[in-house]
């Protein structure tokens, strides 16, 4: 399969020959379809001729070897549209500034540029000793009001009631001794028998206190048996909750001392060297995706309603000496208020990696409505050194000839590249499969898609050409 190419503008063809196919690139509004189909047959009998007049004795001394197998389609007339070549740059799909998210020193830095990396790899390493410190402390912190937390939702000890209990009983005791002192001593100062008013008051004074400490003790028993209170437990489990919270937060940063990479790429810039203090935010490298990349171009303001997205687009990459088709992946509808262009990004697969950010590239992009174009399949324009080529297929004194052909390209739709310098006449055969190795005008024989020889213009070759531009296309 030979790239779609967008080639320099082709060297002139003889100026006979020139004039003989004027016809065909005329507009066709004043002219009969039976003139224009005289004038096109004219005009692909003398360009063939021409043709093998140019090569002159080159191709005498190219058929003494022996013919090639080649498989042929012929150019058509094919409504494509209009198209500019404009200039632009390859830029990577995306691009990451990757930074730290906390401080610290640099410990290690295992990339540097250039390196090809996949997501989750190691970029950076800072210092953690500090973080992981502090992560202990905070999980000796929490492990302490968990245990709090426990005790709390288990209840009161069974030992601690029954203690509150015996207090119980012993207030109680102390409460009966002095109810009885207090009536021994009224019956002692009724009777004038013995005791004081004194001793009655202090009586009753101690079964007072006794009664209150009953009280205490009953209460301090109740409180024990029936347990914490709920909110108490509450407040207890959100101080628990709290200190998760910080022990998540200080293992995040320990995490973040290890800045990994956040998606497959190439690392294109080093930002810092084992050693530095980094800040949190500060840019410790940077990663471009390259799996596919843009080239932006700057569409003028009258081609911008044919740049719809999707639309398929060649561009050439001259430092590559190679072709790409692409697709319109965004359309900017911000102009450039001094230029009126607009910016446009076509999507490029890069599978071989050979595509680089920042190389210089060509896009032929849609510029204006369809019109009715000659055309030849995909697969019939070679590129070499920066010229697009099409074999012709042209009758030589032994045989047929392929006879590379320089020419100038347009729009690459649907498999079919429209051809602009006018000297690929409708209805002439180019070769789609072996043209590779026709460097110089060589002998050819034609076969179909499988190797069975077949005639010129038979419906074989008509067929097998077919089949190849459908499969160019696909």
């Amino acid at each position: 399969m030979s790239p779609q190419s967008q080639g320099r503008v082709a060297a002139p063809a003889p100026r006979s020959l020139r004039e003989h196919m004027k016809p065909t690139c005329h507009s066709r509004s004043h002219r009969s379809p039976t003139l224009v189909r005289k004038h096109r047959a004219r005009a692909i009998g003398v360009g063939v001729t021409m043709l093998a007049a140019v090569i002159g004795p080159a191709t005498a001394r190219a058929q003494g070897g022996p013919p090639i197998n080649v498989v042929v389609a012929e150019a058509q007339m094919r409504e494509l549209p209009a198209t500019a070549t404009l200039v632009g740059s390859v830029d990577a799909v995306r691009r990451s500034r990757v930074g730290a998210e906390v401080s610290g020193v640099v410990l290690d830095m295992p990339v540097r540029q250039g390196d090809a990396v996949v997501a989750g790899q190691l970029l950076c390493r800072l210092d953690d000793e500090l973080i992981a410190l502090q992560l202990d402390e905070a999980r000796a912190r929490l492990g302490a009001l968990k245990a709090v937390l426990e005790e709390l939702e288990a209840g009161t000890r069974p030992e601690v009631v029954a203690k509150l209990a015996a207090k119980v009983a012993e207030a109680e005791a102390w409460r009966q001794r002095w109810t009885y002192e207090l009536e021994r001593v009224r019956r002692l100062y009724s009777d004038k028998e013995a005791g004081s008013q004194r001793e009655v008051y202090d009586a009753e004074a101690e079964l007072a206190a006794a009664v209150q400490l009953k009280a205490a003790a009953e209460a301090d028993y109740q409180e024990a048996k029936n347990g914490p209170r709920k909110e108490q437990i509450a407040g207890a489990a959100y101080e628990v909750a709290e200190q998760e919270a910080v022990v998540k937060r200080l293992e995040r940063e320990v995490r973040k001392t290890q800045i990994r990479a956040p998606f497959d790429g190439f690392v294109v810039r080093r930002a810092v060297e084992v050693g530095e203090w980094v800040a949190s935010g500060d840019e410790v490298a940077e990663v471009a995706d390259l799996s596919t990349v843009l080239v932006r171009v700057y569409v003028p303001e009258f081609a911008l309603p044919y740049c719809t997205e999707g639309a398929e687009t060649g561009v050439r990459v001259d430092a590559l000496q190679r072709a790409y088709v692409g697709r319109i992946k965004h359309r900017i509808p911000l102009a450039d208020a001094t230029a009126r262009t607009f910016p446009v990004e076509i999507e490029l697969a890069n599978v071989d990696q050979q595509l680089a950010a920042g190389m210089f590239a060509r896009a032929t992009v849609p510029s204006g409505p369809n019109t009715a174009t000659v055309a030849v399949p995909r697969d019939a324009v070679i590129d070499r050194q920066g010229t697009s080529y099409v074999a012709l297929v042209i009758p030589g004194e032994n045989g047929l000839m392929a006879m590379p052909t320089p020419v100038t390209t347009g729009a690459d739709i649907g498999g079919w590249v429209a051809i602009r310098s006018g000297n690929v006449p409708p209805g002439t055969q180019v070769v789609i499969r072996g043209n590779e190795r026709v460097m110089f005008p060589t002998p050819v024989a034609l076969v179909d898609q499988i190797g069975r020889p077949v005639e010129q213009g038979s419906e074989g070759s008509r067929d097998a050409g077919s089949k190849g531009a459908r499969e160019s296309g696909s």
